[in-house]
């Protein structure tokens, strides 16, 4: 007669230990495919930065080498400088109301923001406090040469490759956040000595890519800066990037976005 063997099954003990060890690759294992997609996002980000300061080139050579006015009639969306490169890109939504941001204009990165307010996923802002037609005035801030006029000549710009182009920026001020709870983004990066607006709790890089955020230069290369926190305290914030300069300084001021002058 055949003896029938009994099947013996896991203990507890078992069990607890396998779960237990799953459990510790998951975290191991959960952190670094999180790093590698943000990784991701964050080549794609410079990539859409390259393709506006691609952009931004051929509408400099198309128009008498002169850089692109930031806004032709205040914030009106329909005269913000998106529309002078979009041409060369074909990014913007059309619609009867107002254009719509996507594609390259918008960091994989950013808060999702509804449909009804894509015009507000502004994630990289132009730096035309310097370049040229700032939303305040009709002229740029300290012109080369101290020639008051509304837009710099590409030859004008001593340094391009450490003068700011694009950056990305957001909005985290109480009215901002009314429209939206994350805040929104903004067609403009404001620079430092503009101190009412630009500062960790109103205007300021996002630092999105785990600390880091990336700025185009008027060259056409992109590089990554770490800066200080959003929505911190602004004493000490004015390091690096964000350099204030002027006074007590090495440098001259706002020395990343002015198109002359003493520089990192």
């Amino acid at each position: 007669m055949c003896c029938v063997r009994k099947r013996r099954g896991f203990t507890l003990i078992e069990l607890l230990v396998v779960i237990a060890i799953i459990a510790i690759l998951a975290a191991i294992l959960f952190p670094v495919f999180s790093a590698a997609r943000e990784n991701a996002r964050k080549t794609g980000c410079i990539s859409n930065l390259k393709q506006l300061a691609t952009a931004t080139r051929m509408y400099v050579d198309d128009n008498g080498n002169k850089m692109m006015p930031g806004t032709t009639n205040a914030w009106e969306n329909n005269h913000l400088w998106w529309l002078k490169v979009d041409p060369y890109i074909k990014s913007l939504v059309k619609s009867p109301n107002d254009d719509k941001l996507q594609g390259v204009y918008v960091c994989p990165s950013a808060p999702k923001l509804p449909s009804s307010l894509q015009n507000f996923a502004r994630c990289y802002g132009y730096n035309a406090y310097y370049l040229g037609g700032p939303p305040s005035s009709n002229t740029v801030m300290d012109p080369p040469g101290g020639q008051s006029t509304f837009v710099v000549a590409e030859g004008q710009i001593e340094s391009p490759a450490t003068t700011i182009l694009y950056m990305e920026v957001w909005r985290y001020d109480a009215q901002a956040k009314q429209t939206w709870k994350n805040g929104h983004g903004t067609a403009f990066c404001v620079p430092p000595s503009q101190s009412t607006v630009c500062k960790p709790d109103y205007v300021w890089p996002p630092g999105r890519h785990r600390g880091l955020t990336n700025v185009a230069f008027v060259d056409g290369h992109v590089q990554s800066f770490k800066c200080a926190e959003p929505e911190t305290s602004a004493a000490g914030a004015y390091y690096g990037l964000m350099e204030r300069g002027g006074s007590g300084t090495p440098y001259d001021r706002d020395p990343w976005f002015r198109t002359w002058g003493k520089k990192p």
